[in-house]
This record gives C-alpha cells, sequence and structure tokens, in this order.
C-alpha cells in the first residue's frame, strides 16, 4: 500500500461529535448506523450480506479467504455449506451495488481463494460542535465538513482524509497517536499505518456489534389481517406450517403450536412472553390474503430487551405459498444464526406439494386436528385424504392422516383394529415419499406399539423422529409413554417429558401426562405438584381434573376425589343435577367404606360401558373396576379382552396401573406381560 502525503484530522476541541461514513462510488456505507446509501437513498441489504461487506471493506486490498469468512461471520465450529452461503451474500452484495462479477468495480473474486475489495474508498466525517463557542474554521471552505480525496500516486486500496483543521498542529505526535486510537475522527489509512494502529480504530469503526445469541424461539400466532374469520385457519395454518420449518433445525430450541396458540388474541409484553416459555426469541407477523396474492409480514425480536432486531414482509402469488413460507423459515433461522445442516436445509427448502388446493386442504386438516374434539379429529380424516386425492405424493398430508387415526384410537372415536391399521398404512405411505418426515415416524411408532406390541419397533421410530425433528414434543410425549414407561424405565420416561416440556411448556395434555409419568413411577408428591399445575394453567381442563381424581383415590382422599370427579363431569357437559346426583351417591357410598365406594364404581363403570352400545368403550376400564373390588376372574377375562382388542394405550401400562396392584402375583399377570413383550 502506497503511502499518502497528506492526512489532516477533523477534530476543533475535545467536545466534537462524529459519525463516521465510508464512500465508494456512488455508495455510503454508514458502519456505526448500519446502513448502506446510493446517493441518499438507503438501500436494504440483509445481515449476514452486510457483515460480508463491512468485513470486505474493512479488509479492503486484501485478499479475504472464504475460510476467514466463514470463521469471521459464523464462527470456526458452525457446520455451514460455505459454497452455497457465501456465494449467495457475495451475490447479494453485487446486485445492490450493481457489480459486474465478470468486470467488477467493487469486489473481485479470486477463484478458489476468496475475495478482495477494489473499489478506492474514502472516510467522511461529519462533525458537530457542542462547544459552547465554535472554533475558527481553518483550512477549508466547507466550514468545518470534511472533504476527501486519494492522493494522487495512491492504490486503490489507500484512503486519505482531508479535515477541517490540521491535528498535526495543535499535538504533539504522542497526542496524535492517543487522538487517532480513540476519536471516533481518528482512522488513517496510509504507509504509516502499523504504527497508527489503524486496524484496530477502523475495526471498531466497521464491524457491527455482535447480535444477541438466540437459541430458544417462539413463534407467535400470526395475525390474519384478510378480513374474513374463515381465512382464520389459513393464518393458524401458516403458523404451525413455520413452526414445523423451523423446529427442523437441530440447534435451536423452538415452542410447539400448544404453548404457543394460547396467546392468540392476547396482548401481552414481549419480555413477559418470553419468560413464561423460557425463550430468548420472538417471532410475531401478520398474514394478509387477497386476490390470489399473499403477504406474510414477520419480525424478529429479541425478548428480553424488547429488541427488534430484523423485519421483513413477503408476498408471492398463492401458487407459491409454501416456497414463500421456506423463504420465511430460512431468514428467520439466518437471523439467529442457527447452523443448518444439509437436511435441515433441505426440509426448510423442500415444497412439500405444489398443489395450492392440496396445501390450503392440508392446513385446513392440520386446524381441525389440533382442536383435539372427536368432531375435529372426524372433519380431519376427510381434509387430509382430499388433499392426498389432490397431490398423491404429499408426505405430509399422509402423516397427517396418520396423526388423525392414531387420535380417533385415542379419543375413543374408532376401535384400534380399524384405526391402527389406517394409521399405520398413512404413516408407512409418508415415509415412501420422505424417509426423514419425523411425524411419521412417529405415528408409526405408536401403531408399532399400542397395536402389535412391538416394541423394539416402536424405539427404532421414535429414535428416528428425535433425530429428525428434536423439536417435536409429540415424540418426547409418545416415547416416554409408549415405549420407556411400559418398559419400566420411569427416570428416562420423566426426564423425556421434561424434554417436551421444554419445547411445548404450556401445552394441557403434555402437563398432564407429565402427572401421569410420575404416578406410573410412584412418584405421587411430584405427580399432585405436576396436576396442580395443570389446573393453575387452565381450571376448565377436564381431562387433569379426572387424572388427579385417580391419585387422590390412590392416596386414600375420596372426599376431594369425588369433588374433582364432579368438576370434571360438568365441564365435559353434564347437567348440574347429573354432576350433583352421581357424586351423592359415591358420597352416600363411601361413608359405608373404601369398598363400598368401589364397589359403586364398579355400578357406575358398567352402566357407563353398556350405555355406549355399539360405539367404542374400553374394556380395560371394566376390568379395573373389577379389580378394585377384588374380583381377580372378571378382572382377567376383561384384561384378556382389552389385549385381544389391541387397546395398547391402556394395555400396555397395566403393570404400572395403581388399579391392578392386586393382580400382580397371580401367575396370569405375568403371562400377560410375556404375550406383550414387557418385563415383569
Amino acid at each position: 500500500m502506497s503511502a499518502i502525503s497528506d492526512v489532516k484530522w477533523a477534530a476543533q476541541s475535545p467536545h466534537v461529535m462524529s459519525t463516521p461514513k465510508l464512500k465508494f462510488g456512488d455508495f455510503e456505507l454508514d458502519a456505526a448506523g448500519y446502513e448502506l446509501s446510493r446517493k441518499g437513498h438507503p438501500i436494504k441489504l440483509e445481515r449476514i450480506p452486510m457483515e460480508l461487506l463491512l468485513l470486505l471493506v474493512d479488509r479492503h486490498g486484501q485478499l479475504v479467504t472464504r475460510g476467514e469468512i466463514l470463521q469471521e461471520l459464523w464462527g470456526k465450529d458452525v457446520y455451514l455449506d460455505t459454497d452455497n452461503s457465501i456465494n449467495t451474500a457475495i451475490s447479494k452484495i453485487r446486485v445492490v451495488l450493481r457489480d459486474d462479477p465478470e468486470n467488477p468495480a467493487f469486489i473481485k473474486t479470486l477463484s478458489g481463494k476468496g475475495y478482495r475489495f477494489i473499489a478506492p474508498i474514502t472516510v467522511l466525517q461529519e462533525t458537530q460542535e457542542t462547544a459552547t463557542q465554535s472554533a475558527p474554521k481553518q483550512g477549508n471552505s466547507d466550514g468545518g465538513r470534511l472533504v476527501t480525496r486519494v492522493v494522487d500516486g495512491g492504490t486503490a486500496g489507500d484512503v486519505a482524509v482531508v479535515g477541517a483543521s490540521p491535528l498535526h498542529s495543535k499535538f504533539p505526535p504522542e497526542r496524535r497517536r492517543w487522538w487517532a486510537r480513540f476519536s471516533l475522527a481518528g482512522v488513517v489509512l496510509a504507509g504509516s499505518i502499523a504504527a497508527w494502529g489503524w486496524r484496530d480504530s477502523l475495526a471498531r469503526l466497521v464491524r457491527p456489534r455482535p447480535s444477541p445469541v438466540i437459541r430458544s424461539l417462539a413463534v407467535l400466532p400470526l395475525e390474519n389481517l384478510t378480513g374474513d374469520a374463515s381465512q382464520e385457519y389459513f393464518a393458524d395454518g401458516m403458523t404451525d406450517a413455520l413452526i414445523t420449518d423451523l423446529a427442523q433445525i437441530g440447534t435451536l430450541r423452538v415452542i410447539s403450536r400448544a404453548s404457543i396458540m394460547r396467546y392468540k388474541g392476547v396482548r401481552k409484553p414481549l419480555p413477559e412472553i418470553a419468560r413464561e416459555l423460557g425463550v430468548d426469541g420472538i417471532v410475531e407477523g401478520t398474514v394478509v390474503r387477497s386476490a390470489g396474492r399473499i403477504r406474510i409480514t414477520s419480525q424478529l425480536i429479541y425478548a428480553p430487551s424488547d429488541q427488534h432486531l430484523w423485519a421483513r414482509s413477503y408476498e408471492s402469488d398463492l401458487s407459491d405459498v409454501v416456497k414463500l413460507q421456506g423463504e420465511v423459515a430460512q431468514a428467520i433461522a439466518g437471523q439467529v444464526l442457527a447452523a443448518l445442516t444439509a437436511d435441515e436445509r433441505l426440509h426448510i427448502v423442500r415444497q412439500p406439494t405444489h398443489s395450492v388446493e392440496a396445501y390450503q386442504l392440508y392446513l385446513q386438516g392440520r386446524y381441525f386436528l389440533n382442536q383435539r374434539t372427536r368432531r375435529g379429529v372426524q372433519k380431519s380424516v376427510e381434509l387430509f385424504e382430499q388433499a392426498v386425492e389432490k397431490d398423491p405424493n404429499f408426505a405430509l398430508a399422509y402423516a397427517g392422516i396418520a396423526d388423525a387415526y392414531n387420535f380417533t384410537n385415542i379419543l375413543g372415536v374408532k376401535a384400534p383394529r380399524e384405526s391402527s391399521l389406517k394409521a399405520e398404512a398413512a404413516a408407512t405411505k409418508a415415509l415412501a415419499l420422505d424417509p426423514q418426515l419425523g411425524e411419521a415416524h412417529t405415528a408409526l411408532g405408536l401403531v408399532k406399539s399400542h397395536y402389535y406390541f412391538d416394541f423394539a419397533g416402536a424405539q427404532r421410530e421414535f429414535l428416528k423422529a428425535l433425530e429428525f425433528n428434536p423439536n417435536y414434543a409429540n415424540v418426547h410425549l409418545f416415547y416416554a409413554g409408549a415405549y420407556l414407561t411400559p418398559m419400566g424405565r420411569h427416570e428416562e420416561a420423566i426426564a423425556e417429558m421434561k424434554k417436551a416440556l421444554e419445547v411445548d411448556p404450556l401445552s394441557l395434555p403434555i402437563n398432564n401426562m407429565m402427572g401421569e409419568t410420575y404416578v406410573w413411577a410412584g412418584e405421587y408428591d411430584r405427580a399432585q405438584r405436576q396436576f396442580q399445575h395443570a389446573l393453575d394453567l387452565e381450571p376448565t381442563f377436564s381431562l387433569a381434573h379426572f387424572c388427579y381424581a385417580d391419585l387422590l383415590k390412590e392416596m386414600g382422599r375420596y372426599e376431594e376425589a369425588i369433588k374433582q370427579n364432579e368438576t370434571g363431569e360438568l365441564l365435559l357437559g353434564a347437567s348440574p343435577e347429573e354432576a350433583g346426583a352421581s357424586a351423592a351417591e359415591f358420597q352416600k357410598a363411601l361413608q359405608v367404606g373404601p369398598r363400598s365406594y368401589w364397589k359403586k364404581n364398579l355400578e357406575m363403570t358398567l352402566k357407563e360401558y353398556k350405555r355406549a352400545g355399539t360405539g367404542y368403550s374400553p374394556a380395560i376400564g371394566v376390568a379395573s373396576a373389577y379389580a378394585r373390588v377384588g374380583d381377580v376372574e372378571n378382572a382377567f377375562k376383561w384384561l384378556d379382552k382389552s389385549f385381544q382388542d389391541r387397546e395398547g394405550q391402556e394395555i400396555t401400562l397395566v403393570r404400572w396401573l395403581p388399579d391392578f396392584k392386586s393382580l400382580h402375583t397371580d401367575p396370569r399377570f405375568a403371562d400377560l406381560l410375556r404375550r406383550m413383550g414387557l418385563p415383569n
């Protein structure tokens, strides 16, 4: 680099405030303000390309290798497809700078090596007097505004700064060195650079402060701005899809949908939401769908300080909605500096279907399935099946069918022999189309455990699902309840349930299942605290009342159990007269003693089973009622029926259900466990 013969400084007093700007061609780069502009008009440039531009400018005239770029921008231990990521960033810089790669004016590519910023750079410095009296103007006609020039004989990498008053004449050399290092005006790019420490000064000016670290993220429900309530499913579906895309990233903890949807329509400060969910970052945005077009706006906030890090609007034809969704997910992933593996990137950018109709049907199906009601699950099956009619290669829709049929079993809509086989067929088809689809592996794992009692096969499917989608709360839930607990691995089951709660902390079913997991492990005190926590989250959650009642009965607290059951019945729709009458019958029986209470329970259970008629009602409920009154023969008769009916959701847990403790010493109990392949 050639020496620059004439350098003057813009510093008329210690009260001068300054903001550095770098100029090359028609462009100005405000390093401190993190902004690029052309002839006074700001130019939008994403964060990674902006940081790369700042790095190249900082190292102007020098070769910056691809390895150095990777280390400076992403960190040396981060896995990254450098060819793709760096090339993309360079391309975006060239576009905004209008730089021809074949005949570059700004960035020269050194094939196989890296890049060099070749344009002449000047450092502009605007000064603002803050002293009581302005110092007299010296040496230029701009009244304190710096003028700049590249000195004759300088190379493209040389920069000179010519200022309003000569610092050389006001301070001795030692003082000038101090000012050069600590004043924002002190940037010298000349032959004496090494002595003046210019590199440290410029680096502080042009390199942005590191962004806050985001290791966990919550995508709040996208707001439907369409003005049409019937399009609510679309906004919810896009939220769900965005969460699913981001959940593929193993280095990022992403909160699941069930916890997120509790904030739909809720106005709370973002730092408060972040504390409740235990996350660093919040994504919020809107969806507008109109006249065949869709627009998604989103912004990323560092929640602890409510600091906006990034915002962008995306718009496309409705036919490109899936691609658009992937672009949003990629942009968010880039902003949080998540290190994407090749498979993670592939899943984010991959379009699951090219059929707009199929995708809309899929979104509607997820909307109804997420209601977790009998009617909603049945409706979701219809919609998913319509989606695969539109696109027979739509793997996600087949996974939706598998999920829906599994839930028809869980919710008692269909018998396992009908629902499980259909779930298996759909999950198998989904995996034939996409072997890395975590939802499909989870659905197939449930079928293997609950229907075939193939626990080794179930474990393989659950572990694959965890590998491909570690942020999928349901796989943690079902791995614990459909494999680890049946196998008697209680501490591991509890740990897995805690992982489910990490990604879905406000999910009512998962919080309730955590309580059940403690019960099956014999941890009654912890179970009680967990059920109380679930009811604190949502006092109207009927299932938690029933499960808590079962625990209270096991603890001998029958009066409290009767009250919890009565509350649960009311929440399920029973009239106060019906619920009150049932509670009164149990109270009357309890006055005689616990055995009379359990006889009344058997009577009511048999009545309920007969009332179901041709509908599906689990046989294991009748077995447990017989076991409680000591009728061993009938208990085993109904347990065998439960086994034959493949009621895997219940029968696989028989070793750990308190109702059946009295049967443990009977040889038939050990034989039942052996037939299912479970440890005694």
